[in-house]
Formats: C-alpha cells, sequence, structure tokens
C-alpha cells in the first residue's frame, strides 16, 4: 500500500471480531517466490469517463423489523416544491432597545401592572398568513431566567379568539455561549406553529420590567410556485454526493470518478454488514432558500450523542403542510433568533418522514444550535409537533429508531450506550432534551418512548466490523500482507500461517499484476464489494487504478478509476470512514489539508472533504478500529516515532495527535495488520532494517507488545503496499 494501512479500534465500543472476517492488512512481508503464468500489466493510460462498474455484492442479511417498517412507509411519494420559496419574516417591537427612547404608541404593544407587582406586556394583534408560525425575540445579551417570564399566544380564525397558550421558552436552548453562532444570537421562544388563523397575540408576564428590544416576529412560509409528488432525495450516499435535491456534505472539490452509488440495490448490499441507512427528505424538497443561512458558520465537530426535541405546535397538520411548517422555522431560527441556520440537524414528522435540517451533510458531524452547551459533541432530531399534549405516531418512533441507530453508527457509538461523553458531562447515547437542561421538551408523552427509540436504534445497528479495512487477498485463515519485488516490480502477497503458537510468514503468492512504474500500491479492501480484497495501484501520472482480487491471489486486468492523485501524499485505503458501506481512501494533497475520498466501488471517488488539519509525516498507517468507538484511526510515522490520530466517523480524524510508544529506529518499513490473535486489536508487521528480518507487533489496549520474529529474507522487496 502507498501508505501503511491496518485495522483496530477506538473507545467507545468494544469490537467483535471473528475468525472469518480477517479484517484489515495493509501489510508488508515476504520472502521466496514462484514463478507465474504471466504478468497483469496496468496499463497507465487515460480513465474513461465513469470508468468502470462495481461487482455485484454478497446476498445481504434480512433488515430489521423497525427498518423494514420504516423503508415500507417510505415508498408513498410527497407533494414538495420544485424551486426554491422565500418565507417572509414580519416583526413588530413590542418594548424599546436598550438607551433608546421611543414614543409608546410606536411599539404595538400595551405594558400594565399586575396586581403581584409583575409586568404584563400585550401585543396588539397581528395578521397571519399561510400556515404561520410565530415566536418572541429579545435583546442580544439580555439575561432572563426562564423561571421569572412567562410568555403565552392566543390566536383567532373565523370561530373567535382561542384560549391562552403557553410558548416554550427555556435559557438553555440555542447555540453553544463560545461560538461565533452564538455572537449575534437573540434570546427567545421556541417558534410556535399557528397554522391557518387570521391574528395573533401574544402576552409577557415577566416579575421585573420587560426585557429591552422585545419583537414579535409573524412568519408567512410562502407558497410553492410549482410542486411535484417525489420521494426522498437523499438516500445517505457517501458524504461530499449530490443525491437529489441538495449535497449530502458541502463539495470541496472533485476527483475523478463517475456519480456514487445511489440504489436501493445498494442500501441492500451494505444491509448484511452496515447498519441500514434511512431515507431522508433534502433541503431543497422543503424550498430551503440557502442564501438566508450563514455558510461561513458551517463547522463540525464529534457526535458522541444524540437528542430527541420537539417543535412545540399543533399536531394536526397535513403531509403538505409540512415543507411549509420547515420554511417556517428555517426563517424564526435565522431571521429571528440570529441563527445561522436551523438548530435541528434534522426534523421527523407525524408520518414518519425525515427531513434534513441544518445544512452541512446528513451523514457529517454538523454542529448545531439545539441543546445549548452540549450541541459540539452531539446532534439532534425534532418531531413536528406538541408532544407534551399528544402521543407520537409508531411511525416517529420507528424513524428515530431508525435515524438515531445509523448516525450513531457512523460515529462508532452504540445506540444502548449509557455512559457517553458529551462536553462537560456523561449522558447516554440517546437522551431527550430535558436531560441537559431545565426544559418540558420534548414533550411528556415522547420523552416516554426514549427506551422504545433506544431499543429500535440498537436493533437497526449492525454492529461496526464493516468499517475495517477488510484485506484477504489470499482466502487464507490469517492475515496477508502486500510487497512488490526488487527484482521485477511484480505483486506479491505473503500470507500469515499459524504453526504451534506462533505466527510466521507463509508461503508467498507472486501475483499476475506488474507494479512496475507505480508510485503507489495498497491493499483496497473489498473496494468493489464482490466478496473479495482488492489491490489499488497510483500511477505515475496520478490516475488510480483497481486489479478486482478473486480471493485466491489472483486479480483481474486492472481498471482505470480516478484521476487527480500525483500530489497527494500520506494516501492509503482507510476502511469505511464514512460509515456508508465502502471502503474510502484518505490522503493529504501538497500543501493541503488531511482529505476524505469517499469510495464508490468500480466508479471511483467522489468528492473530497477535509479530515483534519495537515498532518506532519512521511506515512500514514490505518489501523481500523484501535479505539473501541467503532469508527476508523490512523497511525503515522513522524521520523523513528509512531503517532495516532482517531476517527470522527465520516468527519475523518479528530482530536490531539498522541505519540505511541514504540521505537521505530530500528526498522525501516512498518504497516497495520488485521488482529492476528483475535484479542480485539488490530497489530503492526515491521522490517528490521540491513536484515531482511520481518517482525509482527502485537497491539493491546494500552500500546503495543514485543516483536516476534516472522521470517527472513523480506530484502527480496522495495516497497510494502
Amino acid at each position: 500500500m502507498s501508505s501503511e494501512n491496518a485495522t483496530s479500534t477506538h473507545p467507545k465500543h468494544p469490537r467483535f471480531v471473528t475468525a472469518c472476517q480477517q479484517l484489515l492488512v495493509l501489510g508488508v512481508i515476504c520472502a521466496v517466490l514462484t514463478p507465474a503464468a504471466r504478468v497483469i500489466s496496468i496499463e497507465l493510460g487515460p480513465a474513461p469517463d465513469g470508468a468502470g462498474t462495481s461487482s455485484s455484492g454478497t446476498a445481504a442479511a434480512t433488515p430489521s423489523l423497525a427498518f423494514a417498517a420504516y423503508a415500507e412507509a417510505q415508498q408513498v411519494p410527497t407533494l414538495v416544491p420544485t424551486k426554491v420559496v422565500d418565507p417572509t419574516v414580519r416583526e413588530v417591537s413590542l418594548t424599546a432597545p436598550r438607551g433608546a427612547r421611543i414614543a409608546p404608541g410606536m411599539l404595538a404593544a400595551r405594558a400594565t401592572l399586575t396586581r403581584g407587582g409583575a409586568t404584563q406586556l400585550v401585543s396588539t394583534p397581528q395578521k397571519v398568513t399561510g400556515y404561520g408560525a410565530v415566536g418572541v425575540t429579545w435583546e442580544h445579551g439580555a439575561v432572563v431566567p426562564d423561571d421569572e417570564i412567562a410568555i403565552q399566544v392566543r390566536t383567532r380564525d373565523e370561530a373567535g379568539w382561542s384560549s391562552w397558550l403557553d410558548m416554550e421558552y427555556h435559557d438553555d436552548h440555542g447555540p453553544d455561549p463560545d461560538s461565533a453562532e452564538a455572537r449575534k444570537a437573540r434570546p427567545g421562544t421556541d417558534e410556535l406553529l399557528v397554522g391557518e388563523v387570521d391574528d395573533v397575540q401574544v402576552k409577557i408576564v415577566s416579575d421585573a420590567a420587560a426585557p429591552p428590544d422585545v419583537k414579535l416576529a409573524v412568519i408567512d412560509p410562502g407558497v410553492a410556485a410549482e410542486s411535484k409528488k417525489e420521494l426522498p432525495a437523499l438516500d445517505t450516499a457517501p458524504a461530499g454526493t449530490a443525491t437529489g435535491g441538495s449535497t449530502a456534505a458541502p463539495a470541496v472539490g472533485t476527483t475523478g470518478g463517475g456519480a456514487l452509488p445511489s440504489s436501493a440495490g445498494d442500501l441492500e448490499l451494505a444491509a448484511a454488514t452496515y447498519t441500514p441507512r434511512p431515507v431522508i427528505y433534502s433541503r431543497a424538497q422543503w424550498g430551503a432558500d440557502e442564501r438566508m443561512r450563514d455558510a461561513s458558520s458551517l463547522h463540525y465537530y464529534e457526535v458522541h450523542a444524540g437528542f430527541v426535541h420537539h417543535t412545540v405546535n399543533a399536531n394536526n397538520y397535513k403531509a403538505k403542510d409540512v415543507p411549509a411548517i420547515l420554511r417556517g422555522i428555517y426563517a424564526y431560527h435565522t431571521q429571528s433568533r440570529g441563527w445561522s441556520d436551523v438548530g435541528y440537524n434534522y426534523l421527523v414528522d407525524r408520518f414518519g418522514r425525515i427531513w434534513e435540517g441544518r445544512y452541512g451533510g446528513v451523514d457529517r458531524a454538523v454542529v448545531g444550535a439545539h441543546t445549548l452547551g452540549y450541541n459540539d459533541d452531539s446532534f439532534s432530531m425534532s418531531a413536528i409537533g406538541n408532544y407534551d399534549i399528544a402521543q407520537p405516531s409508531q411511525a416517529m418512533v420507528q424513524a428515530y429508531g431508525v435515524l438515531f441507530g445509523w448516525k450513531l453508527s457512523l460515529h462508532g457509538v452504540k445506540a444502548a450506550s449509557t455512559k457517553q461523553f458529551v462536553t462537560s458531562r456523561n449522558f447516554q447515547a440517546i437522551n431527550g432534551h430535558r436531560d441537559a437542561g431545565s426544559t418540558a421538551c420534548p414533550g411528556r408523552y415522547l420523552y416516554a418512548k426514549l427506551p422504545e427509540i433506544r431499543k429500535l436504534a440498537a436493533q437497526a445497528q449492525a454492529g461496526f466490523a464493516g468499517r475495517q479495512l477488510e484485506s484477504n487477498l489470499a482466502g487464507s485463515d490469517q492475515p496477508d500482507v502486500l510487497v512488490r519485488r526488487k527484482s521485477d516490480g511484480r505483486a506479491v502477497v505473503v500470507p500469515l500461517v499459524k504453526r504451534g503458537t506462533s505466527v510466521v510468514a507463509g508461503k508467498p503468492i507472486v501475483t499476475e499484476v506488474s507494479l512496475a512504474g507505480a508510485t503507489a500500491f495498497f491493499n483496497a479492501g473489498d473496494w468493489d464489494r464482490d466478496g473479495f480484497s482488492d489491490i489499488m495501484v497510483r500511477g505515475g501520472d496520478g490516475r488510480l487504478y483497481l486489479a478486482g482480487g478473486n480471493g485466491k491471489g489472483g486479480f483481474r486486468t486492472g481498471m482505470p478509476i480516478a484521476t487527480g492523485f500525483a500530489g497527494v501524499r500520506l494516501l492509503a485505503a482507510a476502511g469505511d470512514v464514512t460509515g456508508d458501506g465502502w471502503p474510502d481512501l484518505m490522503g493529504q494533497p501538497k500543501n493541503g489539508s488531511m482529505r476524505i475520498y469517499p469510495g464508490a466501488g468500480g466508479k471511483g471517488v467522489g468528492a473530497s472533504y477535509v479530515a483534519s488539519s495537515a498532518v506532519s509525516a512521511f506515512r500514514q498507517i490505518p489501523i481500523g478500529l484501535w479505539g473501541a468507538d467503532g469508527a476508523p484511526d490512523s497511525l503515522f510515522r513522524n521520523g523513528n516515532r509512531l503517532q495516532i490520530l482517531h476517527g470522527n466517523g465520516p468527519g475523518g480524524l479528530t482530536g490531539s495527535i498522541k505519540t505511541m510508544t514504540f521505537d521505530m529506529s530500528p526498522y525501516d518499513i512498518a504497516s497495520g495488520i488485521s488482529d492476528v490473535g483475535l484479542v480485539g486489536h488490530p497489530d503492526l508487521v515491521v522490517r528490521k532494517k540491513g536484515t531482511g528480518e520481518m517482525y509482527l507487533v502485537r497491539g493491546y489496549r494500552k500500546g503495543f507488545g514485543a516483536p516476534t520474529l516472522l521470517g527472513t529474507g523480506f530484502d527480496a522487496y522495495d516497497r510494502i503496499g
């Protein structure tokens, strides 16, 4: 491999390994060779458009009942706008800004004192257009404890005025205080969806004077000029992919290849090993105007847990009303609250349909503005409705189970986990908003469903072993290593074998693949998902070629699949970093950041995106699931030091780099390899300088064990894959 690759674990979930899986091997070793019939020449010619097609995959296991029920329910098309729909936000001032002098007659409210000495502020009735939403905000920086203010609303339709209803206000809703997004955020109530009414009026009662610069926002969500019935546009294909109305993540440049897989067949193919992926209605499908959000505020961090919310509104909305409801929430959050985007990562309606909320990639760790103080390390989905007064539908509960099971699995978090560290304290993997602060959210009836949601999410998760870079080029009981022979540039596979209680290098297999002229080569895992590990080669012109394996050390003729990799350093196959069921690449362009190149089988790679800041090293050694959190990790060789960066699900690498306690000074090459002893940790293979001796270095939770000899004669090879 061009870098050094391997398999491992990350802190949060124990890795379950079976002998038949033999994951990762980015190997290194060889000794004697035997002649082969013919040489497969990797033709370093131009890559055709959309070069190659993925081979058919193995049969999938039956999905969980929760996923099956959810998936079936999503086969009914929904009426959605086909173009951007612009909402209108009309704000009226109820109190003067701090220090300003405004004549009382210029304010749309009347202030009085109650018998108890509290200040009561009642707005004048305001007209409502469309499926309306309202909210109340006040001056940035004005601190109003939520137990010192009460806000109510009433609406009028042809039947007259409704009774006064409480509006949700809690001082722990919003972006984290130290974030850039919080610098212009206004405190205020949650949005209240009032629906099809004629007028609205609010009443504010506070222990002291009313806050400065109180504004009532009345939102008209707009009407779609054109609509049509569509299925969900996002099938949660790899990050960086456009699979429908919006991108699954912001494109940060492209690197060859054709369109990424997005068919139901791909979903089934991954189901046997990977957590089933939900389908999601895109932002474009609810008419989002991307000009309304603050694109510069988009940022990513980590996902350790998820929070369940509700939007607090009438529960009798129709399926066709939901896009307008979402536009109302979007407009209130961005135009009145001053947030950069919708606060929630996802929203779900009473019909069980999941909708893309905050922009940035449904499968990435996008930081939202939903749970004050805990946004960096979590995600949220908000249920459209008031579940303090109504029961959530079973379709909604199932959607929560499927979405949370999938999203947590991307980041290596077990849905049933009861201890996840989120920013400053521990939570369960799945929580209600009230678990993080003094709020009734997500309502008593939805909160009571959390045990069922946790159970459904746990059932949906299919484990984390599939995230490893599976490598068994020879189809034996132990992992193997890919090397290049000095004498003729041939690719050689060296399987490891057990002899008594020891593991040694077995008889090398000289393949028909010529690596002469290759600037990098590596085991790519089962790149085309046909059940066998494959070899990837980079030519001198920066093109990538795939030689599909047959599981017995044989390979098909190399097929060009991508271009543009000439200047990419530290290139390696890192396993399924994105969690979509396809192996991925990671590498660092010259003078750039470390990037993820999402794999797409024979179609190449998708649009790359940043995995971390630049890494100072000369070799990447993917180490699979080194920690216990189910997200692939990587070692980097920097001089004679081995340093580790842990994986962050689809986001790539995160956290500070840590130096491992292993001295590389006696060794000239190192490569990651699957867990030889099946003890739950990947291992290393290293070659001693000047001797041709190859050693196995066992990996353990706290580091590496003492090297043990695999064999001699490895000076016959000039490069390890």
